[in-house]
């Protein structure tokens, strides 16, 4: 399942009110985002030399902004959702490699915005897959054009270039019939042309963001009900102006 790309997580304070007063000091105590990438295979590989994926990623966003004005401090709830319908292909370049291009458009709102707002993007995503021995290796890396976030304060189109890698090795345990295999990853983004205004202090750059934590997944791939879980990761994110936990069921690339 591919990653839902157009709703971004890595802003929480561009969600501030327009009309808060004369903000001293502002800062996002809690943020969290939840994705669903529901696809459907149109085109399969290796019945097939190229893929073809239609998805549906939904998400939904929930954030808690303590803000101090000269008046008094108070919290802003902030709560968001996004439905970014997509294509993407699949081209396998060589036995290790598959290219997946990808496009997609649809619409995004949140609880301060004054309504919904278009959201689209275009880019390619890269995925190899190594095994030297003992280990299980992935390596991605992907590159994104998008306009503005569901919050008005980015104002323009930006960019962002991803690199990825994750090492598992056997656990020497099983779950059923699956064998366990866990390891570590890392994920560097850099983001280009990310500006978005914070009205405590003017423009703000993002550029960088950090990734790393433990991964898990099994051979043959475990399910939960009738959904895939390919892998499974727990990792520490961190950078401009925000860190946290995430929680992954899937690769990101």
């Amino acid at each position: 399942m591919p990653p839902a790309a157009s709703q971004d997580e890595d802003v929480p304070l561009a969600s501030l009110p327009a009309d808060a007063g004369i903000i001293e000091d502002a800062d996002a105590q809690s943020f969290q985002v939840y994705r669903f990438p529901v696809s459907f295979p149109i085109r399969r590989i290796p019945e097939k030399t190229w893929g073809l994926r239609l998805y549906l990623p939904i998400s939904f966003g929930t954030s808690k902004i303590e803000t101090i004005t000269d008046v008094e401090t108070f919290f802003v709830d902030v709560r968001s959702v996004a439905l970014v319908p997509g294509v993407e292909f699949l081209i396998p370049v060589g036995d290790t490699w598959i290219l997946k291009p990808f496009g997609e458009i649809g619409v995004g709102d949140d609880s301060v915005s004054s309504g919904a707002q278009l959201l689209y993007s275009a880019g390619l995503r890269a995925r190899g897959e190594y095994q030297p021995k003992p280990f299980g290796v992935m390596v991605g890396g992907a590159l994104r054009y998008r306009n503005n976030t569901t919050t008005v304060a980015v104002k323009n189109w930006y960019s962002t270039v991803e690199f990825g890698a994750d090492a598992q090795l056997p656990l020497g345990f099983s779950l059923g019939s699956r064998s366990a295999h866990g390891g570590v990853y890392a994920i560097l983004r850099h983001y280009t042309d990310l500006e978005f205004e914070i009205l405590t202090e003017g423009p703000i750059a993002i550029e960088w963001n950090y990734e790393a934590g433990l991964s898990f997944s099994t051979d043959p791939v475990l399910r939960l009900w009738k959904v895939k879980l390919p892998w499974i990761a727990l990792g520490y994110r961190w950078g401009d102006r925000q860190s946290g936990l995430r929680l992954n069921f899937t690769f990101p690339f």
